[in-house]
């Protein structure tokens, strides 16, 4: 047995920095599309809810394709600019298309074809942005610190994308012209940060050559064969529990927030757009808070932090009424708990995802951070459209009547349900997961350890047992594994070669 390796290089804080940039586009594109896309498709571009809502589920079978495709791209391409960071250039010229989402006046289709275009460049940067802390560090430590990061930036861009649309709208009367010019600021904002990820990180080096290649119709095939294989991994299944019970009770939050705070508590636009200003701050302010607690109590129990807090602010909200003399005071005081437990629940299943290709490679022995990518942007954006489709049919099922200024009885009622009852019940299926995962820092770097042993040419039958205990809880897999293929493995470190 031969063995090569490069040496390690160091992440430093502008590496971190560098990296967290991207979510510049990433988070905040998202953030944007789900706080004011739905509003713009029906009061300004004057489409119907359910016409709104069929382009959220048609794109979704568009992903469907794209995001694995993306995902074994990423993981099997060879050039001499990298296999990741190759599509940063590619890709940021291409984010301007944002814009075209935002100019009214047109159909259908060209919105449609807006969604699906933008949607596409989503997925040609995401995919390989969201693989690189695996591929630049194994550490525990770093990793959390990396993802802490990339939220705040995150959340900065999430407060932009409520200020600034709210400051656009309250000095340009004419809507049409103000969505324009909220599309043309963020498409300007969402194209420049790929320079700096792409000077400042990195990818591992000496790969092993890329998988035979095969027809189009094997190589899709075998992806969503491969996508579904990550769904055996006991943390994987509890993590997507986890993920999209809290993402999309908070996107279905974030979509009728607008509607809630202008039909139901009828406190007006100009407040509306406050609280949710207030709202994304505190976001920002939040992600510093809940990186420590990941370290310090682990993601899980730092989950059900974030959770609780949104379950208290449903709550708080549910009880608001517009007769109140003073129901913009408790509806900041809501905004403010709500941000809080928002910046922790988009934060921590990011952070849990940097560590899953290493319990998926104790059970497979390959590395796969680009299945799990495509996996985890196929989940973010289908949970978010589901989010949107939901309420998009919702209102159109109780009777929402666009451009108007009062609503019906049974159209408000619609709109309280939606906005509380149906985040009460998905936070209930993220608060489950959290209590069954069991991922931590220590079993972690038990992880870690092992996969060196197993590296190095150790088998898996040999773990100590206190070893075995570790890795079978984490995979739900007896940890005598016939998949483990050393002379396929790449490391941190650079690449094993087994002679």
């Amino acid at each position: 047995m031969t063995k090569t390796r490069t040496s390690q290089r160091e992440v430093k804080t502008r590496n971190i920095l560098c990296w967290g940039m991207g979510d510049i586009f990433g988070s905040g594109a998202m953030t944007i599309t789900g706080l004011w896309l739905l509003y713009f498709y029906i009061e300004v571009a004057g489409l119907s809810p359910a016409a709104a809502a069929s382009i959220f589920a048609i794109a979704k079978i568009w992903d469907g394709i794209t995001d694995p495709v993306m995902g074994y791209i990423t993981d099997n391409i060879r050039t001499r600019w990298g296999r990741r960071r190759i599509f940063f250039i590619l890709g940021a010229p291409l984010s301007l298309c944002f814009a075209l989402m935002w100019v009214s006046g047109f159909g259908y289709f060209w919105y449609l074809g807006t969604y699906l275009l933008f949607s596409t460049v989503f997925t040609l940067l995401m995919v390989p942005y969201d693989t690189l802390p695996a591929e630049m560090t194994s550490r525990y430590d770093l990793r959390s610190k990396m993802s802490g990061t990339r939220m705040l930036f995150a959340q900065a861009t999430a407060f932009l994308s409520a200020l600034i649309p709210g400051q656009i709208m309250a000095h340009v009367p004419d809507k049409s012209q103000a969505f324009l010019y909220i599309g043309i600021v963020f498409a300007i904002l969402f194209a420049l940060p790929w320079l700096f990820v792409w000077r400042g990180t990195w990818e591992r080096e000496n790969l092993p050559p890329p998988r035979t290649q095969q027809g189009l119709g094997k190589t899709l095939l075998s992806l969503y064969r491969e996508m579904a294989s990550t769904f055996r991994l006991r943390t994987f299944r509890i993590h997507i529990m986890m993920y999209v019970g809290g993402a999309v009770a908070l996107d279905i939050f974030g979509s009728l927030f607008m509607h809630y705070m202008t039909y139901v508590l009828q406190v007006g636009a100009s407040v509306a757009s406050q609280a949710m200003s207030l709202m994304t701050l505190f976001q920002f302010f939040a992600i510093p808070l809940f990186t420590w607690l990941c370290i310090r109590m682990g993601n899980g129990n730092a989950y059900k932090v974030a959770i609780a807090l949104i379950i208290c602010a449903l709550l708080w909200f549910s009880q608001l009424s517009a007769s109140w003399d003073h129901v913009t005071g408790f509806l900041l005081g809501g905004a403010i708990v709500m941000g809080i437990a928002r910046g922790g629940t988009y934060l921590i299943p990011w952070n849990v995802y940097n560590f899953l290709p290493d319990v998926d490679e104790a059970y497979t022995g390959v590395r796969r951070e680009g299945i799990y990518a495509g996996v985890m942007m196929l989940t973010r954006k289908f949970s978010q459209a589901l989010a949107l489709f939901i309420v998009g049919f919702a209102l159109e099922a109780f009777g929402f009547t666009k451009g108007v200024a009062t609503q019906s009885a049974s159209a408000l009622n619609g709109i309280w349900w939606v906005f509380l009852v149906g985040p009460g019940i998905l936070t209930l299926l993220a608060l489950y997961g959290a209590f069954r995962f069991r991922l931590s820092q220590s079993r972690h770097q038990v992880l870690v350890t092992e996969l060196e042993r197993l590296r190095g040419g150790g088998k898996p039958e040999d773990a100590a047992p206190q070893v075995r205990e570790v890795v079978e809880l984490l995979t739900g897999h007896p940890h005598r594994n016939r998949h483990w293929q050393p002379s396929t493995v790449t490391t941190m470190n650079g690449s094993y070669h087994v002679a």
